[in-house]
């Protein structure tokens, strides 16, 4: 069981402001690059009488549907109930930098308690590519590469694995229609669309999983993932949606379920800033500088 320690949710919400604070001071002083956001795309002609294509389609709409942001900071806590309900609390903070066409990157780092303050991981995806993994440890002020064969452990002791840690690439899974149905979210039911994804790529430790996608607005409202025997292993919940910027929504709660364990990881994200360029600076109140790539190298995983 997971020993029960009692945090200081001050200090767990001061140590991830003042990283995020840290990140949009530095950014105020260069150029913006975000710009405008991108109108809502049209969606295409659906073929429904193949569930195959079909599949595809809502897959592919509903990833381009959430393109265009350009990059992203969030910061929250974390929560690690053991199967007998005992928990761990973390504050951690999340940057990501879009591309669409190579694959994003991504930088998640635990900000406290001490014991494991500062411990990050970095992932750059490479879309129809294994991606790429690095984990840097305070104690011995070393960055490690995380093999192939590993991308499947525990993230940390949480219900993620290194895995689940990229962004979901639509390229990397071969898509099919299940059928329509309803999710209560938020207080209400919400239509969706059951699509299931079969990974197409090395390294996973899915046999397939499946995405509920919201038929009005085209967010995932929960993801199931079945291991290499078919078992449900796991199944992601996402709620508390926002509407940021009137474009893009983002779910400020996850829980991430583990069914054979009995075990789960909740993440309540306090703060998230979306497109940088479109907060301005507290200093001259000219918009911000997006992220670029010097922030989501191994040097930077260690500062």
């Amino acid at each position: 069981m997971i020993a029960m320690k009692k945090p200081n949710r001050r200090h767990l919400k001061s140590s991830a402001l003042s990283f995020a604070g840290w990140v949009l001071a530095a950014s105020s002083a260069l150029a913006s690059q975000g710009g405008e956001l991108p109108p809502v795309p049209e969606p295409p002609t659906f073929d429904t009488a193949d569930p195959v294509a079909y599949g595809a389609q809502i897959a592919s709409f509903a990833d381009r549907y959430d393109q265009g942001w350009f990059d992203e900071i969030s910061l929250g806590r974390m929560t690690l109930f053991d199967g007998g309900g005992d928990s761990v609390e973390r504050s951690f903070t999340r940057m990501v930098l879009e591309d669409a066409e190579l694959g994003d990157k991504i930088i998640v780092r635990f900000m406290s308690p001490a014991e494991i303050k500062g411990v990050a991981a970095l992932t750059h995806e490479h879309a129809g590519e294994t991606d790429d993994n690095w984990l840097y440890l305070p104690s011995n002020k070393r960055v490690r590469r995380i093999s192939g064969a590993n991308k499947t452990a525990s993230f940390q002791g949480t219900e993620f694995t290194y895995e689940d840690l990229s962004n979901l690439e639509v390229r990397e899974y071969d898509w099919r229609f299940i059928d329509e149905a309803t999710l209560e979210r938020d207080g209400a039911n919400v239509p969706v669309l059951r699509v299931e994804g079969v990974p197409n790529y090395a390294d996973t430790g899915y046999s397939r999983i499946l995405v509920y996608y919201n038929k009005d607005n085209w967010r995932r409202e929960r993801m199931e993932y079945f291991d290499k025997s078919g078992q449900h292993l796991k199944t992601q919940d996402l709620s508390a949606w926002k509407h940021l910027h009137d474009r893009f929504w983002r779910a400020d709660r996850f829980v991430m379920a583990n069914h054979l364990t009995g075990k789960r990881t909740e993440l309540e994200q306090e703060k998230v800033y979306l497109n940088l360029s479109l907060y301005p600076s507290s200093k001259d109140g000219e918009p911000r500088a997006n992220l670029d790539d010097s922030r989501f190298t191994t040097q930077a995983l260690q500062l």
